[in-house]
């Protein structure tokens, strides 16, 4: 993977959406975009003037994309960045968070293991340290089953 920088956004990758979105997809994200920038002012007073300025160019790209004479006038004058555009680059990998959990869990074991650090085993399946012991068990022991019924094991249910 790679990432190309234009040092411009254009007003698709701004938004969030492909060069031949609707109308309606259009609005939708610009209306998500400003209801994200709204939350995040009200949780980030000190930000305030970096977000305002943020929801001005969100609108003003949406604007311009809403607009059919504006939209063609801004893919005529913008013609090398519709090229870069927004796309799907696979499926989703982790469809659930627990297969998210096990991968960052495994990736932190792969990178203190190739640092050295001890990596402690994080449930007992994990482990292969167990220690041999071979000293009888008298309980354990008396479960191993007769000559005669090794072909079957357990106990008749009949």
């Amino acid at each position: 993977m790679f990432m190309v920088d234009l040092a411009t956004d254009s007003h698709y990758a701004l938004l969030g959406v492909a060069p031949d979105a609707t109308v309606a997809d259009i609005r939708a994200a610009r209306d998500t975009l400003i209801r994200q920038l709204r939350e995040r002012q009200r949780r980030e007073p000190t930000n305030r003037d970096e977000l305002i300025e943020q929801q001005k160019a969100i609108n003003a790209a949406g604007e311009d994309l809403v607009r059919p004479t504006r939209r063609e006038q801004y893919d005529r004058t913008h013609a090398h960045l519709r090229l870069f555009s927004v796309r799907v680059a696979a499926a989703p990998m982790f469809v659930d968070r627990a297969s998210l959990l096990d991968a960052i869990a495994r990736a932190v074991e792969a990178h203190l293991d190739a640092a050295g650090a001890p990596v402690r085993p994080a449930t007992d399946l994990d482990r292969f340290d167990f220690p041999d012991d071979l000293t009888p068990d008298p309980l354990l022991d008396d479960l191993t089953p007769p000559r005669d019924e090794e072909e079957y094991p357990w106990p008749s249910t009949r």
